[in-house]
């Protein structure tokens, strides 16, 4: 278990000890449990996917071919940002699951509806996910981002491209709520 500290507001540094796990069992009960113990299991990474050593500074830090991977770090983070890791979530426009994927969607990679099911959306929200990495991959001619792939997966078809795939011709809340995903995943706890 990693533990973060706390300065300032949204800044993690190694001053006060705060341990985020914690905060977010206690902030979402019984489900931040369940959460951790459901997500406890080994997830099978194809190799191409595994982290990647950086070339820069001979540092092992994560490079950018890993936004392709829906793996725990950007489970909790996506679930998070889109229905506080919530099962039954239902979303204003129909969206489902902890991950807030719409039944059309859902229905590409699955006939099952249960949405609920932690395992199940887990399934079709990595298939998903996986799906907007290579077509956006396609598009672009570069490793997408963290940034960009939680872009592609809170827009409709096409916003991200008609923007031309730059951060600063989106509308500021895409780009505050896809930031907020960058943070978790670089500094949350799952």
């Amino acid at each position: 278990m990693y533990v973060y500290w706390l300065e300032s507001a949204g800044e993690l540094t190694v001053k006060k000890q705060i341990k985020l796990s914690a905060i977010v069992a206690v902030l979402l009960g019984t489900g931040g449990v369940l959460f951790a113990l459901l997500n406890a299991r080994a997830v099978t990474v194809p190799q191409t996917f595994l982290p990647a050593k950086s070339k820069a500074a001979g540092t092992s830090a994560l490079v950018a071919d890993n936004a392709g991977v829906l793996d725990k770090r950007r489970q909790f983070a996506l679930g998070m940002i889109e229905s506080g890791n919530d099962d039954r979530e239902i979303g204003g426009l129909g969206e489902v699951s902890r991950y807030q994927i719409m039944p059309s969607v859902w229905r590409q990679y699955t006939s099952s509806r249960s949405y609920q099911n932690p395992e199940a959306s887990l399934k079709v929200a990595q298939q998903h996910w996986f799906a907007l990495y290579a077509q956006l991959k396609q598009q672009i001619h570069r490793e997408p981002t963290d940034f960009d792939m939680y872009v592609l997966w809170n827009t409709h078809y096409g916003y991200y491209a008609d923007r031309g795939f730059k951060p600063s011709h989106l509308d500021a809340v895409v780009r505050d709520r896809a930031q907020r995903f960058v943070n978790l995943v670089e500094h949350g706890e799952f």
